[in-house]
């Protein structure tokens, strides 16, 4: 029985390491399908997430492209480990009730500039200049929204006090400022392309606010970039804007 255990054993325990081998390159396989979840139809984000289609397809695998709201709804899935979305497009910055600390970003795509169109005679320095007036904030669970309410509180601008908070974006919001229902409007992403920030900057009476204090900002959220929008970039003949403008801008990210 000795000669018998001593020739046996080794053999099982062979056996055992081949199927762990097995099993554990099986599981390590790169998969064949991957499902992101992008944006809303005609977005950014599902631009994007289609380009990773084709790239990905030629490499055999198949991406499964699921519409959404944004990135907050993208962070609402991928918290959720039964919605089965394995990767998802998000702009920086943001955070939802969820844990999400496992998340990790899987690379930065672009820019995504915040811009503020206001009313007035004349140049304003600081967003807390704004106080008392009718500001658009964008949508709530939007990343304009999350970034106007936690650039306006560093300025004492806060909902329920005296500054009226529009949660309104895109087309809506561009028209309060047109009608002067709203003496300022935040966009960004989609809703803030360069003809629609062209079109504004040749409206007479509305600017673009000049984030003078960009250094201070981007220190104290470090998820904003800076960018400076040279004078002429929009409209060389009418040089719009007619000064270097800075912006704030966090990046659109690829997270799983």
């Amino acid at each position: 029985w000795r000669e018998i255990v001593q020739a046996v054993v080794p053999l099982v325990l062979l056996c055992v390491a081949l199927v762990w081998g097995t099993l554990h390159f099986v599981h390590s396989a790169p998969p064949r399908v991957i499902t992101i979840s992008a944006g809303p139809k005609g977005s950014t984000f599902e631009t994007n997430a289609e380009r990773y289609q084709k790239i990905l397809a030629r490499n055999g695998v198949t991406l499964k492209i699921l519409e959404s709201q944004g990135s907050i709804d993208n962070l609402h899935r991928m918290a959720d480990p039964k919605s089965n979305v394995d990767i998802a497009l998000v702009v920086s910055g943001l955070t939802v009730d969820e844990d999400t600390s496992n998340l990790e970003s899987l690379g930065s795509l672009f820019y995504q500039p915040l811009t503020i169109f206001y009313r007035s005679p004349n140049p304003i320095k600081r967003l807390s200049e704004l106080q008392g007036h009718s500001i658009a904030i964008g949508t709530e669970g939007t990343a304009t929204h999350s970034m106007a309410l936690a650039l306006l509180k560093q300025n004492e601008i806060e909902p329920g006090g005296a500054t009226k908070l529009l949660e309104i974006e895109g087309e809506d919001a561009r028209s309060a400022l047109l009608h002067r229902q709203a003496e300022a409007i935040f966009l960004s992403g989609d809703s803030s392309p360069p003809a629609v920030i062209k079109e504004l900057l040749h409206q007479e009476g509305v600017r673009l606010f000049d984030f003078e204090q960009a250094n201070a900002y981007v220190r104290r959220f470090p998820y904003l970039n800076k960018l400076i929008v040279p004078a002429g970039a929009f409209d060389l003949g009418e040089n719009l804007p007619p000064t270097d403008i800075n912006l704030l801008a966090p990046t659109s990210s690829t997270v799983g």
